[in-house]
């Protein structure tokens, strides 16, 4: 008899980096990226990391070749995410969303995550995505240049 194989789930397509001394995390998207990855990352990071200090956080799709979401799925992360808000209601999230399928998906995403109460905006480049955290961190607002 002949063991069934084991299929082994390919690694999440992410890394985070803590900036600031943990005020803030930059999580870093490439390759092809599902919504089971999205679910998986953010349930890994809510256990791991301490929410009590981070202030923002800046997700970066600029690296994915691919964004595979469905509405039902995008809802499904922003509902999970609506639970753990009550926990740290002042959070700030950039999405850093190049092109234009998933900047469609991001504004999704954030229409169903402002129940969350955080502070959220889609932007198109990772320059445009700290300087909307810088200014709004600053308590300073933001002119037009």
């Amino acid at each position: 008899m002949v063991a069934p194989s084991i299929r082994k789930r390919r690694p999440i397509p992410y890394s985070d980096e803590q900036l600031e001394g943990g005020r803030g995390i930059l999580r870093v998207w490439s390759g092809a990226v599902t919504a089971r990855d999205v679910i998986a990352a953010n349930a890994d990071s809510f256990a791991r990391e301490d929410w009590t200090k981070v202030e923002y956080v800046i997700a970066d799709f600029t690296g994915a070749t691919t964004v595979q979401a469905t509405a039902d799925e995008i809802r499904q992360i922003s509902f999970a995410e609506v639970r753990h808000a009550m926990s740290f209601p002042h959070l700030v999230i950039a999405v850093v969303a190049p092109t234009d399928i998933i900047f469609g998906l991001a504004r999704m995403w954030q229409v169903f995550a402002g129940a969350t109460g955080w502070t959220l905006r889609v932007c198109r480049s990772r320059d445009e995505a700290e300087g909307w955290v810088r200014v709004l961190r600053s308590g300073h607002p933001q002119t037009p240049p």
